[in-house]
Formats: structure tokens, C-alpha cells, sequence
């Protein structure tokens, strides 16, 4: 249950073979604020930006298909967007594992992030991060297989903007074996277009940067 109502709540089918288009429209003739947008299977960073090009309120936040938000998760990271006058956020998260439900444990955030350390890392999550498109604009995330969340944070802090942590734990992360993040090699090649394609930075300095964020990764370095 969210304290703060959306004033949008937009779903993305992406392609589904069973009956959620069906349920979904069904729910929306009651919901007002739900808009439903169904696409042909595409993958997430299209299905992400189907939703942020109908956006019209001021923040933006995503949610995840196997993800959950805690009670009060909208309340407590707008109050301190709107307090603390940030435009983008995101926060701590557990993660489960999504087969038995069994708590893996806390992913624990660092309290900011510049664009310089995003490029080395990136510990936030998408279901935890939302930013302010009446300040930012629309940004809209490149369409690769993995790491399209983390190209759009990078847009998002390019220009000096530093990404803040909201206090709190309000998202739940449920971990699958063998979804796209787990398959490393070619995680690490979507990466690399990211840092020349996206970032249009040369092959050499993008091939060290992948090496130091890998070894945060491997080091688990949040």
C-alpha cells in the first residue's frame, strides 16, 4: 500500500502469452489513473521508455515485474525529494531469493553518487530510483539487452547532477539464476557500448573502465 497515490501508475506488457493484458485492461475501467500500454515482446529498456514517454507527472520512478515496494516507499522518497530539493534518488533494497523467498540480505547504498563513480559502478537499483523530468527532462534509456538503467543514471548525472540516497529500506529485489544480469559476458559487451556508443568515450580508456567495474563488482563493492 502506497500512502502517497500516483498520479500516474503506467504498465508495460511487453510482449506477455497469458491473460495480464486482459486483467490489466479490466482493472483499468476501474482505476483511473492506470494506463496500460502493450508492445510486442522487445525487452526492458523499450518497455521501460513506452512508460517514461507517457509520463507526464513530475517524478518518475520504476518498478520492476518481480520486484515489490514497501508500504510508504513513494511517501518517504518524494518528502525527501521535495524536502531536500534533489532530482534523482534511489535507495537501499533487500534482495530475496525470487524461487523460495528466502532473504539473501541488504544491498546497502552509498549516501551519493556523481557521474565520475557511476561510471566505475553503479549500485542502484531500478526499482529504487526516481528522478524529477520537470527539472531533467526526459531522458530515455539505449536500446541494449543490459545495463540500459545504468546508461540512463549516467545520463541523468552527466551534466553535474548528483544522485542522493533517500533513507530507508522500501524495495524488495528478488533474485533469479540465469536472468539477463547473471550472464556476464554478455552483460560486459553491453557495458562497453554503453561507455563508447552512449558516453562516446575512447575504446581504451572504456576497456579500463570496464576492468574497474568489475572488480568492484567482484569485490562487491556497493
Amino acid at each position: 500500500m502506497q500512502i502517497l497515490a500516483p498520479l500516474q501508475h503506467i504498465v508495460v506488457d511487453d510482449g506477455s502469452t497469458d491473460e495480464t493484458v486482459e486483467v490489466l485492461s479490466e482493472l483499468s475501467r476501474g482505476i483511473r489513473h492506470l494506463t496500460v500500454i502493450r508492445q510486442p515482446n522487445r525487452g526492458a529498456g523499450p518497455a521501460r521508455n513506452a512508460a517514461i514517454e507517457a509520463a507526464m507527472g513530475r517524478y518518475i520512478a520504476f518498478l520492476d515485474s518481480d520486484d515489490v515496494w514497501r508500504d510508504g516507499k513513494l511517501q518517504n522518497q518524494i518528502t525527501f525529494m521535495e524536502e531536500q530539493k534533489e532530482t534523482f534518488t534511489y535507495g537501499d533494497y533487500s534482495v530475496v531469493a525470487s524461487s523460495s523467498g528466502e532473504p539473501i540480505g541488504r544491498f546497502v547504498t552509498p549516501p551519493g553518487l556523481s557521474y565520475d563513480q557511476l561510471l566505475v559502478r553503479c549500485p542502484i537499483g531500478c526499482s529504487t530510483a526516481a528522478y524529477n523530468q520537470e527539472v531533467l527532462g526526459k531522458r530515455y534509456m539505449p536500446a541494449i539487452r543490459r545495463g540500459q538503467d545504468w546508461a540512463l543514471w549516467l545520463a541523468l548525472t552527466r551534466g553535474g547532477v548528483m544522485a542522493k540516497k533517500y533513507p530507508g529500506c522500501d524495495v524488495i529485489y528478488h533474485k533469479r539464476k540465469g536472468s539477463l544480469s547473471d550472464k556476464k559476458l554478455g552483460k560486459a559487451l553491453d557495458m562497453y557500448r554503453i561507455y563508447t556508443d552512449e558516453e562516446k568515450i575512447g575504446r581504451f580508456f572504456s576497456a579500463y573502465l570496464l576492468a574497474r567495474h568489475a572488480v568492484n563488482v567482484i569485490a562487491k563493492k556497493p
